[in-house]
């Protein structure tokens, strides 16, 4: 099994996890960092609205945590009917830890659908 394939199987299992008994929206992240090891994250509601916590910056916290820095690829996941992208907030999040060239890849249960780099996500960011 491939890396890719890792942080989709990831990114799958983290959204299965999600805590989102107020939407009913799952959303899981898998990141693969620059110590070779991958890191995810579920988004996590909270009745006190919007207090929680998006996939994407679970998967990043969790990175760091670990030892890891710089994002190499990531995976957003949600079993939608339509793609997922991060918001704003996790774009900057995302940018901050990002490679150069970091690949950012929305999936749904049919698989990766589409695919950006951190810069077509963020342009022009400081």
């Amino acid at each position: 099994m491939n890396i890719r394939e890792k942080l989709f199987e990831s990114a799958q299992r983290a959204a299965a996890n999600a805590y989102c008994p107020y939407s009913r929206f799952a959303v899981g992240a898998a990141v693969y960092a620059d110590d070779g090891r991958i890191y995810c994250g579920c988004n996590v509601e909270n009745v006190s609205y919007p207090v929680g916590t998006c996939a994407e910056s679970g998967a990043i916290a969790a990175m760091v945590c670990g030892g890891g820095r710089k994002i190499i690829e990531m995976i957003i996941f949600a079993d939608a009917n339509k793609l997922v992208s991060p918001c704003g907030a996790c774009r900057q999040r995302i940018k901050e830890f990002s490679a150069e060239n970091t690949l950012v890849h929305l999936a749904d249960a049919g698989g990766i659908r589409k695919t950006f780099t951190i810069d077509e996500l963020l342009p022009f960011s400081f």
